[in-house]
């Protein structure tokens, strides 16, 4: 069967940057699903595996729009160190969430000195290029129950005719 819209995907992967470094992988842990179309995965994801089959092997370096987004400068922000309870335990690198117009929103503590503290709303990947390697290891049809909850099945005995 061919990924086309609303097929049931697993995938085995492995992320790094340009580096070499790794970011993700599925080694050691369980093989990845998701619903063809629902966009529960990143854009180039999506992208490489339509039209493909079980068993094929997809290598790309897609670009940072389809993956964890371009930087965003306007993300940025300078805030007065005062405003936060536990200044004197924050780092860089640090991250956490903040509440923006109703929404948790992650952060990431870019800079710090004794006035002010520099966070930063873009994803930590945002505008870097990174290699994604894959094997299609499964596709099916998904069921209604499926498509209708946007949630896979994981129950065999619903398969079963």
């Amino acid at each position: 069967m061919k990924i086309s819209k609303n097929a049931v995907v697993t995938i085995e992967y492995r992320m790094v940057d340009q580096r070499g470094e790794l970011i993700d992988s599925s080694d050691g842990g369980e093989s990845l699903s998701f619903i063809q179309g629902r966009e529960e995965v990143l854009p180039a994801i999506e992208k490489a595996v339509e039209g493909r089959q079980a068993g094929e092997r997809v290598t790309l370096t897609p670009n940072p729009e389809d993956c964890f987004g371009v930087r965003d400068e306007s993300k940025l922000a300078i805030i007065p160190r005062e405003q936060f309870r536990h200044s004197d335990q924050l780092k860089s690198g640090m991250q956490f969430y903040t509440r923006k117009n109703g929404y948790d929103l992650p952060v990431t503590v870019t800079a710090i000195d004794n006035h002010q503290i520099t966070v930063d709303g873009n994803h930590p990947l945002a505008g870097e290029p990174i290699n994604i390697d894959l094997v299609i290891v499964d596709v099916r049809r998904a069921i209604d129950t499926e498509i209708e909850s946007g949630e896979i099945q994981r129950d065999e005995a619903l398969f079963m005719m």
